[in-house]
């Protein structure tokens, strides 16, 4: 892949910090910093930035800042989508535990600690917003889709598709060639197909902002009709995939 770089460390980092970014260019620099500020000086770690194809100068921005920040930046010139850029950048960490956190500005670094505190009895750690600051359409879209997806799985959390959690290596190999069916909510879809795994899940308060810069590059009020009849599309399809052999 055109811009990876490869991090040298005496020894295997512990943790691997992985950041999306796509057209973040107001924001991406302050976000950079302030995660390798907050964690990178504390414990054995990896910064990853993931860039999917931004227009905006994201890109040019990630390499100039390479030259001063030990960090790893995956980038493509073609748009692969949020789910597939994640899912290949979390199999190019190589961390013991992986911590991911949208870049978008509206997670704060210092709240990774408030999940690390908890590893030692989990295999997933993720954030739950203590309010959600967003739109009221994103608001009520999420409170829906959240029920649906306790109702059909059994899940009973809060916010399965939180895009700040802190995740086991090994839990990432046994699940994510299985996410397939929510475009639209790829950490969801992970925490269900973890869930029934029975592997260890938990919520831990984390405090969100609004976004400071610009706005959401998916959940536009224009494009919400056809996000739902996909996501109920994709709900339905993985829910008859997980049964399927029950």
């Amino acid at each position: 892949m055109e811009g990876g770089v490869v991090l040298e460390l005496e020894e295997k980092p512990k943790i691997s910090i992985l950041l999306p970014a796509y057209n973040e260019a107001e924001i991406i620099s302050d976000i950079v910093r302030a995660y390798h500020s907050e964690i990178c000086g504390k414990l054995p770690a990896e910064l990853v930035v993931a860039e999917d194809g931004s227009t905006d100068g994201t890109r040019e921005i990630l390499f100039s800042l390479r030259g001063e920040l030990p960090i790893v930046v995956l980038s493509d010139h073609n748009r692969k989508g949020y789910a597939k850029g994640v899912k290949d950048a979390l199999n190019s960490c190589g961390g013991d535990w992986v911590f991911f956190s949208d870049s978008d500005g509206q997670y704060f670094p210092s709240n990774f600690w408030n999940l690390w505190e908890h590893r030692d009895g989990y295999d997933m750690i993720i954030g739950r917003k203590l309010r959600r600051s967003e739109g009221i359409h994103r608001t009520i879209l999420a409170k829906g889709f959240h029920g649906i997806v306790n109702g059909l799985f059994g899940l009973g959390l809060h916010d399965a598709d939180c895009g700040f959690r802190l995740i086991r290596r090994k839990v990432i190999r046994s699940v994510i060639d299985e996410v397939k069916f929510l475009r639209y909510s790829f950490w969801a879809e992970f925490t269900i197909r973890a869930c029934l795994k029975g592997l260890r899940v938990c919520e831990v308060p984390i405090n969100h902002a609004s976004r400071t810069y610009g706005s959401t590059q998916i959940y536009k009020p224009s494009k919400i009709p056809v996000i739902v009849l996909k996501q109920l599309r994709g709900l339905a399809r993985l829910y008859f995939d997980v049964n399927s052999g029950r």
